[in-house]
């Protein structure tokens, strides 16, 4: 039997209870596998392959013949490096007498598949480790949260190594610009921007997450969370025409001449604030007032030198002048040049990530070659479930009113998807206010909604459009 399905981001939340008791590989035949074990050395193959534009999957399970969510449909799809939602064509049968060609779990999961079950074409060798390096480290109390996210052992490995170097390395000043995590996934998308942060046996082969998703999807929160896995300060550019080179480079600027000793400066300064006048005029006398050519690093140079993250918001309305700065830091030299400053190696720790979103004013296509630097994801809308947890985690709301919010984005969502309203009513932030206010005063909750969402639009259409769905949904 031949169906049609659409796998979409709840079968992937599924998917992510379950992933770590999966085996991946690479058939003879070119087709991917994905075997899981269950109890008593059974077991279930899953196989995947596109034909043409056609994603192809051989499988049965109860789930598919009662049409609902399978999340081992989620499972081939993320072998075959597909984000949801994703329609694919499932022929209700099991695959049998597969060759594995090729192991591809460390790749996908971070631990060597056990194939004794299977029929492996090209074994490991005598010289690669007996016992694969499948289990979890034993997480540090203060960096237990992150089994949250349920990393591959491999990876999460490699980020508990960079934040042991974190700890011992940022000042108290950067550690306070380490944002909180506050993401919460729908698929596997945090997990692939990590695997990309710390790509190569030490991390240091990383490249950029380009994160690209609707308006309301979580991507900045998604990129401050990347940050505070990796234990990284933050710097955000926001992608716009007034983003120049010199603005993030810095430029050449006259520095007093130093020639005043750090005691005297201080008494000098104690001594004119308790006085009420400004010290500045004394210190440059005692300077001589002499000035000196020097450098006034810009933002971008500044997270570079100090190998710190960072964020590019909207990186699709930056200016050919800014992309082509990032060019060096984005290929295997990781480098930034500086017109009258010199070549500028980025130290270790340092991380870029992207955002950008298709549709808005001002925003234009990638260039290709530039977009192929990074390791593009795409970042869906939460789940109406996962939704409300998140109203009710950053508000205090009520469970209640949660899952009302959410059921309204979910229907907003769908408005704006077919083109009846613009993506700018898409607004999580939105969301938390109308929780907020609804806890602070006794007002229906219709009634606050509706003032949030409508008062900041200019359009009688869809001010009555918005209306009429708050009408209906709370």
């Amino acid at each position: 039997m031949e169906l049609e399905l659409r796998v979409m981001p709840g079968n992937f939340t599924a998917y992510e209870t379950k992933y770590k008791t999966l085996i991946c590989g690479i058939g003879t035949d070119g087709k991917k596998y994905f075997i899981e074990f269950g109890r008593g050395n059974s077991r279930r193959v899953i196989a995947g392959w596109r034909d043409g534009n056609v994603i192809k999957i051989a499988h049965n399970c109860r789930a598919i013949d009662e049409r609902t969510p399978c999340w081992h449909l989620a499972a081939i799809c993320d072998v075959m490096g597909l984000s949801p939602p994703v329609t694919v064509t499932v022929y209700n049968t099991s695959p049998q007498g597969e060759v594995i060609h090729r192991d591809i779990t460390p790749e996908i999961l971070g631990y060597y598949g056990d194939f004794s079950l299977l029929r492996l074409e090209n074994p490991p060798s005598e010289d690669e480790p007996a016992e694969p390096p499948g289990k979890a480290p034993e997480l540090p109390e203060e960096d237990a949260w992150l089994i949250r996210y349920r990393l591959p052992p491999l990876v999460l490995a490699k980020v508990l190594a960079f934040r042991e170097r974190q700890k011992k390395t940022l000042t108290e000043e950067q550690k306070k610009r380490v944002p909180q995590a506050r993401y919460i996934p729908s698929g596997r998308e945090l997990i692939n921007a990590v695997k990309a942060l710390v790509y190569g046996p030490d991390g240091s082969a990383w490249e950029a997450p380009l994160l690209i998703g609707p308006k309301g999807s979580g991507k900045s929160t998604l990129a401050e969370t990347l940050a505070s896995i990796m234990m990284l300060p933050v710097n955000k550019i926001f992608g716009g025409i007034d983003v120049n080179a010199e603005a993030l480079l810095g430029a050449r600027t006259l520095v007093p001449v130093d020639g005043v000793d750090l005691v005297t400066e201080v008494k000098l300064r104690t001594a004119a604030k308790n006085a009420g006048i400004d010290p500045e005029p004394l210190i440059q006398r005692l300077r001589g007032g002499q000035l000196q050519v020097g450098f006034e690093p810009g933002l971008l140079l500044r997270a570079v030198e100090a190998g710190e993250m960072l964020i590019v918001d909207e990186i699709n309305m930056l200016i050919p002048e800014v992309t082509s700065l990032l060019h060096g830091l984005l290929d295997w030299q990781k480098t930034l040049s500086v017109p009258g400053y010199g070549v500028v190696r980025a130290p270790e720790t340092f991380r870029l990530v992207g955002c950008m979103n298709f549709g808005y004013s001002g925003t234009k296509p990638l260039n290709e070659a530039f977009q192929d630097r990074f390791r593009s994801i795409q970042v869906p809308h939460l789940s109406a479930e996962l939704l409300g947890d998140l109203i009710v985690e950053q508000t205090g709301s009520t469970r209640e009113v949660g899952e009302k919010l959410a059921n309204l984005f979910e229907h907003l969502s769908e408005r704006a998807k077919n083109g009846d309203l613009s993506e700018r009513i898409l607004s999580v932030r939105a969301l938390f206010r109308i929780a907020r206010e609804a806890a602070d005063e006794a007002l229906p909750l219709k009634a606050i909604a509706k003032s949030v969402l409508t008062e900041g639009l200019n359009d009688s259409y869809e001010i009555d459009a918005v209306s009429d769905i708050i009408e209906v949904v709370l």
